[in-house]
């Protein structure tokens, strides 16, 4: 059994906890920044936030049961492995709310560009088609005599 087979120790339990407990801060953080709009702390704050999911990636075998975590008379690390994965599951939650946020203002600023293109397109008047013939548009100062 090689060192990568053993269970965490209690120690790195305990860490794992610490930065799961940073990581829900970072994303409460996140959601703060996105709500106020500032982008270049935002994506400051992807760097700490990647660094501290990294960390948590070495518990991943003892919080998804595919390692034997099991150990006789040995309590507090299933304890400190459940407080991690609820911990986690908040982290989890809190992310999807930060990317429903960021979805629905990729949505408005998709609706402002196309606000923008269409009341652009709508006064250009006329223009030139392939062939270089006049192509009549809508233009408010264009009046028709009939």
């Amino acid at each position: 059994m090689n060192q990568s087979d053993l269970p965490p120790s209690e120690d790195a339990l305990r860490e794992g906890l610490h930065k799961a407990t940073a990581l829900e801060g970072l994303l409460e953080e996140e959601f703060a920044l996105l709500n106020a709009g500032d982008l270049d702390s935002f994506e400051a704050l992807q760097v700490r936030k990647n660094e501290t999911l990294e960390s948590l990636s070495s518990l991943l075998p003892a919080l998804t049961g595919a390692q034997d975590t099991v150990v006789p008379d040995n309590e507090p690390p299933g304890s400190l492995i459940q407080e991690i994965k609820v911990v986690l599951a908040t982290c989890r939650d809190a992310h999807l709310k930060n990317a429903m946020l960021i979805d629905r203002k990729i949505e408005a600023t998709r609706s402002a560009l196309e606000v923008l293109r269409s009341s652009r397109s709508a006064d250009t008047g006329e223009t030139y088609d392939k062939l270089g013939r006049i192509k009549r548009g809508y233009s408010p100062s264009r009046q028709t005599d009939v």
